[in-house]
């Protein structure tokens, strides 16, 4: 009798195949090769019984799911439907009911809550007849007219009465004062003067506009009506006035802004056809000995998230929402972080649809496809190489089942990506064929996250993520007298006790923490704590690593300074561009010239190297590759407050072995360094922010466990150090995030040598002298074009374009040094208005693009601006050299752009007001306090809600708890 039915043959014979296509190996059709795959990988996944590879291809062969030719075996193409669950789409719930149509009695039940632009549809229309017209209408309640900057203009809305009976005006005037809008009229309708209109009467209300600024200016204007019988009833509209310079229409919208259409929710069958990927590496010989599974979330969350809130108890919701809300703790940790990164994933799903595109041409070169893709130089969507898009014929779009080529991409150069499809779709292929594109998001930081989580208590690391109590053990015999890399620690107190600390290992098995406010040299606390390890203790085995590509390379680049190359070897991602490695960094990674592409070497090759340094992600593939017991000393994180805790779990669990005093005494140490003050990691659920994936490992340590809490005394020496000397900003800047964030601890350095920062405080543009700060209110219009859910705002472009004018004309005046291009960083959350602001200077302002090195300006987002310490760049994406002035766009994040910079000498802060209505969003003005760690210099638009403006339909990114613009793709 057969240990397992056909049926459940057929089971795991589905998820073979699934394992297969989850690998990128659903094209291998040999049958040893299958079967090999099957029993050293597969089914080597877990410790229970399967059935043998003869039982699950007899099950898929009877059950037409695989045709088998003696050693050839061909799997059926998958056939799904697609179905998308947007966590920000929430469906009514059972007690929600239908709002009552005009004429209707109310029902007794709760009301179902109107959506903002149901709401405006309500207020604008007329009503009863009445009608508010005006030779600018613009529908929807819109008004809008131009206006030039020092010129009077006047124009007339009409309030009409269509109806059979007289309605009484009794008055009309803006919600919120307007200093450049006036309204006025002969009867004093404007002045609260009841009117009486008759039916077929009209009368007229003037209104005045006169600005000294080009802006947007715009009020939302009522009037107010009442009938006999029918009681008072209100109309309202928008009146906005424009003044724009050439610039601003220069900069304007290229093409009218296309939302995401709520037509993707729509369920559709879809057969892929599989491409062609690219030639991978022939040298990986780093061992994959721990396999790395497929982890797809259950169908069944789709459905409950689909589904909405249940209040039943036994509801699929409120299972979910029971796990959810439950503390986090070692029982429970593996279930938790797979459901938050679950619900991640579906929700990526959702967003990165908003980047599909209709109706595009490819051109052929060679093998490959060409295809233009808007965006993707800013990452936005992120596409790199190794990477798969999904596109179909467009005039096969309403067809059902939908072929889905699958093509895999082979490169990308600016804004082209290459792309090799199945030779099914080449032959197809001919000029001037449209396509639909469907982007996708690379699968595997997910996958290595959640073996973190589930390898976390497998290996015993619950008193290193949940620490109780220190073991008192030290790793160093003797006193420790260091002999310093840097010498300027030496005069740094709570760097110098850190870096004893950390080498002497008396927290372990708790991780010692180094908490960096900005500017406090968190990173060189790090990199010289790294280097006495290396020098003192001879046998330690070191991991170093950081979440993004920028960051490790900083490491290394700063470790290189004192440390023998052949000491050191960063692993790269195979995703990484080669070209954007820094030249110091190349002799020591894993590059190979004869290939052009990353090895992979082995773990007995990789021995001679006692200081590995990886992306968190890349560090997977250490864990997979199984290193004994021990093999690694010490794992060193940077800027762990950016990262998702299993993020900061994949360098640890596999890698790193918890001290134990009985078992394992000279157990391995963990360092943590970063600020849970500054920006978080990036998140797209907001259920999984809401419940604590947008908490870093540093910040859960810090806020609920014991060893870190602050006591009237100060942290605790043993398990963390606060550094307090700030050799960043100017005292004036550093001021309020000093008193809001960090309990007025932070003091600005003050050496012997000439300080920077002091350079631009008696620039005569200073509203006040020795406050290099400038706050400039901007009103303007935020704005989106063609595709792009990216925000920007012309109006505060113009203000910092005038800023770099003047301070570039204002050389040598008043002591203020020659200053170069440079060494002034524009910074923005905002990609559109990066893109913008780039345009402007070095295209469009006259003045400016005639500099011969205004080129060297640089312009990253402010997510983009991270590492670095006193004196040396401040590499993520983009480098900023020395800024002395910063120009800065207000967001609201926790200590707002506190991210490490090099000194800077002033600021200015341009920012957006919106002067909220009772029927728009109820903002305040947008220049909330943009708390600057490093003065910066800004445009952008406002709303800093990850530019989510308000709108479902443009989901925004969350960085931890808070709103923020998105951040790059991490490899």
């Amino acid at each position: 009798m057969p240990r397992f039915s056909v049926a459940e043959a057929r089971r795991y014979g589905d998820q073979f195949v699934q394992f297969l296509r989850d690998t990128d190996r659903e094209k291998e059709s040999r049958r040893d090769v299958l079967r090999d795959i099957y029993s050293q990988e597969f089914r080597a996944r877990t410790d229970t019984r399967t059935p043998s590879f003869s039982s699950i291809l007899y099950a898929l062969r009877v059950s037409k799911r695989a045709q088998v030719h003696g050693q050839t075996v061909r799997f059926k193409k998958e056939r799904k439907r697609v179905v998308v669950a947007d966590q920000y789409r929430r469906p009514r719930t059972d007690t929600e009911v239908s709002a009552p149509t005009p004429g209707q009695q109310p029902s007794s039940g709760p009301a179902v809550p109107q959506s903002r632009a149901k709401k405006w549809a309500e207020f604008v229309r007329g009503k009863h007849g009445v009608e508010i017209v005006s030779e600018y209408d613009q529908g929807n309640g819109q008004i809008r007219f131009p206006v030039a900057v020092s010129e009077t203009k006047t124009f007339t809305v009409q309030v009409q009465n269509h109806g059979a009976e007289a309605v009484t005006l009794h008055h009309c005037r803006p919600l919120h004062r307007v200093r450049e809008l006036s309204f006025t009229d002969e009867q004093g309708v404007t002045q609260d003067q009841a009117l009486l209109l008759h039916p077929g009467g009209a009368y007229p209300i003037q209104v005045r506009c006169r600005t000294r600024q080009n802006g947007f200016f715009r009020a939302v204007v009522m009037f107010e009506f009442s009938k006999e019988l029918e009681g008072p009833f209100s109309i309202g509209r928008s009146i906005a006035a424009v003044a724009q310079s050439q610039l601003a229409k220069e900069l304007g919208p290229s093409a009218p802004y296309r939302p995401y259409q709520a037509s993707l929710q729509r369920p559709i069958t879809v057969i892929t056809e599989d491409g062609v990927p690219p030639i991978s590496s022939r040298k990986n010989e780093l061992e994959k000995e721990i396999p790395l599974g497929t982890y797809l979330y259950p169908k069944s969350l789709k459905e409950t998230i689909m589904l909405g809130p249940k209040t039943s108890p036994d509801s699929s919701w409120m299972k979910m929402q029971s796990l959810l809300e439950a503390p986090l703790q070692p029982e429970n940790y593996k279930q938790k972080f797979q459901l938050l990164l679950h619900l991640e994933e579906i929700q990526l799903e959702v967003d990165i649809r908003r980047y599909d595109l209709q109706q595009v041409p490819m051109a052929q070169n060679g093998a490959l496809l060409l295809l233009n893709v808007p965006g993707v130089a800013e990452n936005r969507p992120s596409v790199l190489r190794g990477d798969h898009l999904f596109a179909s014929l467009s005039s096969e779009r309403s067809s059902s089942p939908r072929v889905l080529y699958k093509g895999y991409v082979h490169g990308v150069e600016l804004e082209r990506v290459q792309l090799g499809f199945s030779h099914k779709l080449m032959k197809k292929f001919v000029n001037d064929l449209k396509f639909d594109v469907t982007f996708t998001f690379s699968r595997l930081p997910l996958q290595v996250q959640h073996r973190a989580a589930a390898m976390a208590m497998q290996k015993g690391l619950d008193s290193m993520l949940f620490p109780s109590a220190s073991c008192q053990r030290s790793l160093f015999k003797g006193t420790f007298q260091p002999q310093w890399f840097d010498r300027k620690l030496e005069a740094n107190e709570e760097q110098c006790q850190a870096v004893k600390r950390i080498v002497t290992g008396m927290s372990r098995p708790a991780p010692y923490l180094i908490f960096g406010p900005p500017g406090t040299g968190k990173t060189v606390t790090l990199v010289e704590a790294i280097k006495q390890v290396w020098s003192c203790c001879k046998d330690a085995r070191i991991l170093a690593c950081a979440p993004s590509n920028s960051a490790a390379d900083l490491l290394c680049q700063r470790l290189l300074t004192n440390i023998p190359c052949r000491y050191i070897y960063r692993i790269m991602a195979t995703s990484a561009n080669y070209k954007e490695v820094p030249v110091d960094v190349r002799p020591c990674c894993n590059w190979d010239d004869s290939e052009k592409c990353y090895v992979y070497p082995s773990k007995k090759l990789l021995q001679p190297y006692r200081i590995l340094i990886t992306t968190l992600v890349t560090a997977g593939r250490l864990v997979s590759a199984n290193f004994p017991p021990g093999y690694f000393s010490h794992v060193f994180i940077d800027e762990c407050g950016h990262a998702v805790e299993p993020e900061s779990v994949v360098a640890i669990a596999g890698l790193l072995t918890a001290m134990d005093p009985n078992t394992n005494p000279n157990g391995g140490q963990l360092v943590l360094a970063g600020d849970p003050q500054q920006l978080g990691p990036v998140l797209r659920s907001p259920l999984a922010a809401q419940h604590g994936l947008g908490t870093s490992l540093l910040e859960r340590l810090m806020l609920h466990n014991a060893l870190y809490a602050k006591s009237n005394e100060g942290y605790n020496p043993q398990f963390v150090t606060k550094l307090l000397w700030n050799y960043r900003s100017h005292k004036a800047i550093l001021k309020v995030p000093n008193e809001l964030f960090y309990d007025s601890e932070l003091k600005a350095y003050e050496g012997s040598e000439l300080d920077v920062r002091n350079f631009y405080c008696t620039w005569e543009e200073l509203p006040k002298r020795d406050f290099p700060i400038i706050f400039h209110g901007v009103c303007g219009e935020d704005e989106r074009e063609a595709k792009s859910p990216s925000f920007f705002n012309t109006a505060e472009i113009e203000v910092v374009v005038q800023y770099l004018q003047k301070l570039l004309q204002s050389q040598g005046r008043r002591g203020c040094p020659t200053i170069s291009p440079k060494e002034i960083g524009i910074i923005s959350p905002y990609r559109k208005q990066v893109e913008k602001i780039r345009l402007a200077i070095t295209s469009k302002d006259p003045v400016l693009k005639a500099l011969p090195d205004i080129g060297q300006l640089k312009v990253p987002r402010a997510p983009h601006i991270t590492g670095g310490s006193d004196g040396a760049p401040a590499p993520l994406t983009t480098q900023l050299p020395h800024p002395r002035w910063a120009l800065w766009r207000s967001s609201r994040v926790r200590s707002a752009a506190s991210s490490s910079s090099p000194p800077c000498a002033a600021a200015v802060n341009t920012c957006s007001w919106t002067r909220p209505s009772a029927l728009a969003s109820s903002r305040t003005p947008r220049c909330g306090p943009q708390l600057p760690g490093r003065a910066a210099m800004g445009a952008g638009t406002p709303q800093p809600a990850g530019e989510h403006k308000g709108n479902p339909n443009s989901a925004p990114l969350l960085r931890g708890s808070t709103w923020h613009s998105p951040g790059r793709r991490r490899c």
